[in-house]
């Protein structure tokens, strides 16, 4: 989802880096962009969290009416494990303030303040739980 005002958080923590390559906490490719509670929540958990750079298509997506995220059907099997317990760690699910924000979202969507491109920008994943329902619920309002 959009993030505004997130912070620059290390994926391989600069601890767990000085234990084995103390070069790596600093170069680009261990550089992660997030939200400072999800950065503040992962700690040192490193590679037990899916790695944002990995994640791909399908991999989560969004329910409706519930706005919670769960692991999507594309998600690789030997995935699983590390993404429930990312969701888990991070409160992805249905934690109140990131499901404050995800209604926002949708209710901008649905009153038509946001179209579905600009809801595409803003929270794909809510995007295409919205494309999902049209498609399997053809010239029903969205719940």
């Amino acid at each position: 989802m959009y993030e505004p005002v997130g912070t620059v958080d290390h994926y391989i923590s600069c601890r767990n880096c000085r234990d084995t390559n103390a070069a790596r906490a600093y170069s680009w490719g261990n550089y992660r962009f997030a939200s400072q509670w999800i950065n503040s929540s992962k700690q040192n958990a490193d590679s037990a969290v899916v790695d944002p750079f990995k994640v791909q298509d399908g991999w989560f997506e969004i329910l409706l009416p519930s706005l919670q995220l769960v692991p999507g059907c594309l998600l690789p099997s030997r995935q699983r494990a590390k993404a429930n317990y990312t969701i888990e760690r991070f409160h992805l699910r249905d934690d109140e303030s990131i499901l404050r924000q995800r209604r926002e979202w949708y209710r901008m969507h649905k009153n038509r303040e946001l179209n579905l491109e600009g809801l595409r920008k803003k929270a794909p994943l809510i995007a295409k739980a919205v494309e999902k329902w049209f498609a399997s619920h053809p010239g029903a309002p969205l719940p």
